[in-house]
């Protein structure tokens, strides 16, 4: 993931040190201030049985929309012989045991220091070549882990490795994991005197404060599902002309995008991953200045109206602007997402 600013460490200079409760990290300006007039009691959040409750319907997604679906060949229950809806209600079952409103935790003494965290288990993600939902997964492991106990400093970066490890191998192929040796060597782990059966113990470790419940919701998930079922419609406008074949393409970029960037700051953990996720799709779809930014399909295909996530947008595209001032003004088309108005995904 690229939406960071600066990477804080080359993954083959990590120095957190076992034996240094030290850490060489210095806190983050605190920002939640900022975020005030998003807390979670002035927001009106959809609870999670209405949310669920909606998208059981007697007829599937697509026989209910109102215009087709655009770029979209085959439909994905089709090609993958499966009711991908029930994968979807189950998802919206399971995003509480990581996210939501009440389990948001803005105190926290290691928010701080989280940003850093994140980029640096981003950049460890990227060295082993592992998908970034994998990297996304992981985070909200350190996350749960981070906010509910007192982990000295100096297990930070062993935590963080673990997380990692123990989310590739519930998320990746097995010849995909990295093999223990090379992540230790990888994040200068051995160097500061572990093994790979003191790291076994480190796993062990995250599996228990996470109680061996491993299935992990990020918004990130929920997107690839829109994506997939279709998020563009025949009569969509792309900056008041007809479609062109590559939107799809952008859409996505534009999303993964935005889940990259909401997964760096914690204030978006507020919200429940399905109302991120929905949130994200409208920020993506006005960036590229699609119209109209949502539609009765997009109810049907998330489960929220435009008023359900509107604030939650709002803050989605106040950070964007935040942290690439003036982009969120311009007039964006799809060249632009592999240009300058996007940092390359």
């Amino acid at each position: 993931m690229t939406t960071r600013p600066t990477s804080i460490v080359d993954s083959t200079n990590a120095n957190f040190s076992s034996s240094n409760e030290h850490c060489m990290f210095k806190p983050i300006e605190d920002q939640s201030q900022s975020w005030d007039k998003y807390n979670v009691s002035s927001i009106p959040m959809q609870s999670l049985q209405t949310s669920v409750t909606r998208v059981v319907s007697t007829s599937t997604i697509e026989e209910t929309m109102l215009s087709a679906p655009y770029g979209i060949q085959t439909p994905i229950d089709e090609e993958l012989n499966i009711e991908t809806e029930d994968l979807f209600r189950d998802m919206l079952e399971r995003q509480i045991d990581y996210v939501s409103p009440n389990e948001y935790s803005p105190t926290a003494s290691y928010l701080p220091y989280r940003r850093y965290l994140v980029d640096w288990m981003s950049d460890v993600g990227e060295q082993c070549r592992l998908h970034t939902s994998t990297v996304h997964v992981s985070i909200l492991f350190l996350d749960k882990i981070f906010r509910t106990n007192d982990i000295p400093r100096s297990q930070w970066q062993l935590i963080a490795t673990a997380c990692i490890s123990v989310a590739a191998k519930y998320e990746e192929a097995e010849e995909h994991c990295p093999p223990i040796p090379d992540l230790l060597q990888l994040t200068r782990l051995s160097q500061a005197g572990h093994t790979p059966l003191s790291f076994r113990d480190g796993e062990v470790e995250v599996l228990r404060h996470l109680g061996w419940r491993l299935r992990a919701i990020p918004p990130l998930h929920i997107i690839g599902y829109f994506l997939a079922k279709g998020t563009i419609f025949q009569d969509d406008t792309w900056q008041n002309r007809p479609l062109i074949e590559k939107i799809p393409k952008y859409v996505k970029k534009y999303a993964d995008f935005f889940c990259n960037l909401t997964l760096q700051e914690y204030s978006f953990q507020e919200y429940l991953p399905s109302v991120l996720a929905a949130a994200i799709l409208m920020a993506s779809r006005v960036a590229l200045q699609l119209e109209p930014r949502w539609r009765p399909e997009l109810v049907r295909l998330t489960s929220y109206e435009e008023s359900d996530i509107i604030d939650v947008f709002t803050h989605v595209w106040s950070y964007y602007e935040e942290q690439f001032p003036g982009h969120g003004h311009r007039s964006i088309s799809p060249r632009g997402v592999n240009g300058d108005i996007v940092p390359h995904l």
